[in-house]
């Protein structure tokens, strides 16, 4: 997949804020068919030096969990930094005990329908953090249904030719604030779409990269596979990232010293 960095469009007004977006997968415009490589966008400030990034507040870490080393190589390409622009190598997620998500544009009921198994089979996994949908104007994580067309209006931070995608806002201590998705409603078929729906969202709670070896996994680069559900290998990685062991700011050398390697 090739990287290009995006110009900054938006500063956060938080102390030091930083913000970061993260698009799913792409396609030529409106009425073609999807091509078969995913695109991945990302944008961000320059980021305070891990080393002196204080501690998340919240709960302490948990005993180590276990998990092997397949798993473990894969959640260091998926959890730490983002295809483009903010060259981060650390760890960023949600620290709330529940992170509202509301809907907005025209889902189907299909849309709906993944949507809820996403929040619940997410939920399933996780011992920290649950994703609870509300229809609250103040929730936490955006989920728009949209033609392509009006994806810039609803993200000003939106790089083209993408049918998924997702913005979050990070503050000091990669700690995620609030997130914005974008999920295409015309011109694809609703499997992909529940694809984009689980990739996106899922992405949105910190889990922001793509790699190219998992064809099963919901991360997987390529938009020809399209999974539309988590994969054995994709349970392990938010397990890890919402299991309490693994905080905001965490690098790979700290996560390491986090888990147990089986």
């Amino acid at each position: 997949m090739r990287s290009r960095r995006v110009p900054l469009r938006r500063l956060a007004l938080a102390s030091l804020a930083l913000t970061l977006a993260v698009a799913g997968c792409t396609t030529p415009d409106d009425k073609k068919s999807p091509p078969d490589v995913a695109a991945t966008a990302a944008l961000g400030t320059p980021s305070p030096s891990p080393s002196t990034t204080p501690p998340a507040p919240g709960k302490p870490r948990t005993a180590k969990p276990r998990i092997d080393k397949a798993a473990l190589k894969y959640f260091f390409k998926i959890a730490l930094g983002a295809e483009y622009g903010d060259n981060i190598h650390v760890v960023t997620r949600w620290i709330k005990p529940v992170v509202t998500v509301r809907v907005a544009g025209k889902p189907s009921a299909a849309d709906r329908d993944c949507l809820g198994r996403v929040v619940s089979d997410f939920n399933k996994l996780t011992a920290t953090t649950d994703l609870k949908l509300t229809t609250s104007a103040t929730a936490d994580i955006r989920v728009h249904f949209a033609p392509v067309s009006r994806f810039k209006s609803l993200e000003p931070n939106y790089v083209p030719n993408n049918d998924g995608f997702f913005h979050v806002d990070w503050s000091t201590g990669y700690i995620i604030t609030n997130a914005n998705v974008l999920i295409r409603t015309t011109g694809i078929s609703s499997r992909i779409r529940c694809h984009l729906i689980r990739e996106e969202l899922t992405q949105s709670t910190g889990l922001m990269r793509d790699a190219n070896d998992h064809p099963s996994s919901v991360f997987y680069g390529q938009y020809w596979s399209a999974p539309t559900r988590y994969s054995a290998l994709d349970q392990k990685l938010i397990k890890l990232l919402y299991g309490g062991a693994i905080q905001p700011g965490d690098t790979k050398k700290t996560i390491t010293a986090a888990v147990t390697v089986s």
